[in-house]
């Protein structure tokens, strides 16, 4: 494998019960790479995603990450080796103040235990300052600061979905995967979005798996798309290409969509 690939998922399969969720569906998402899973609902991409993450264990195939096989890993573990996520339906901690949501997202790297820093231990504390200074410095990057201390749940659908995002680069990961970023936004939101996402690529030199059903978010970010349908990949290159490509369309996106993609 070449020491560029992020990445790589190799005939991966999935089956739940007698339904086949995902059939040796093979994947790379190279270094410095945005890469596009996209696919009708129930086409296996949310399965595809979880067994990335090590949510879901495969039937059969592997992932290779930074080298390293990890099909048998579990999640925190992934996490350790710089795998971050976020989530279709928003997961936040309502009851917590959005900087203390970047600084949980941050304890499964620490060196210092919840009970070391309950029982008052000054390298625990320093570490946690630490930590808080730098969910400071993301807040302010994506000018959420000023809502530091509030609760999350008292942020706008939009602003949640940037304190997610900035709970997921907290751990400074090398992959991020980006499960449907653009659900329920606006469309001045959606065009923020596009901007956040390609600077945190350049900026965070960070690897990119973006599952989303807005295309527009898709072609004017991604490098490389991936296409399932029925838990196969069934097309994988340019975006304007996979568009094109007469077997997607007639596969399962429909005649309206490539109207729809370039409106």
């Amino acid at each position: 494998m070449s020491s560029n690939v992020i990445l790589q998922a190799k005939n991966i399969h999935r089956r739940f019960g007698g339904v086949v969720a995902v059939k040796d569906a093979s994947l790379t998402v190279n270094s410095g790479e945005i890469v596009g899973l996209i696919g009708p609902n129930g086409s296996g991409k949310s399965t595809m995603v979880n067994l990335i993450t090590g949510e879901l264990q495969v039937n059969g195939g592997s992932f290779t990450f930074c080298g390293q096989d990890v099909t048998a890993l579990p999640p925190y573990q992934r996490a350790r080796l710089g795998m971050s996520r976020s989530f279709q339906m928003i997961r936040l901690f309502g009851s917590l103040s959005v900087e203390d949501n970047l600084l949980l997202a941050r304890h499964i790297s620490m060196n210092s235990s919840t009970l070391d820093s309950i029982a008052g231990n000054p390298k625990a504390k320093q570490e946690e300052d630490q930590v808080r200074a730098k969910a400071r410095e993301l807040l302010a990057w994506f000018e959420l600061e000023k809502f530091a201390q509030r609760p999350a749940t008292a942020l706008s659908i939009g602003q949640q979905r940037m304190v997610e995002l900035a709970r997921g680069l907290i751990s400074e990961p090398k992959l991020f995967l980006l499960d449907e970023p653009a659900a329920g936004l606006s469309p001045p939101n959606v065009d923020r979005l596009i901007t956040i996402i390609r600077r945190m690529r350049d900026e965070f030199g960070m690897s990119i798996l973006l599952v989303e059903h807005d295309m527009r978010v898709v072609r004017e970010l991604c490098d490389r798309v991936a296409v399932l349908d029925s838990g196969e990949m069934i097309a994988q290159g340019e975006p304007e290409v996979v568009v094109n490509d007469p077997v997607v369309v007639e596969a399962y996106i429909g005649s309206g969509w490539k109207r729809r993609a370039k409106a």
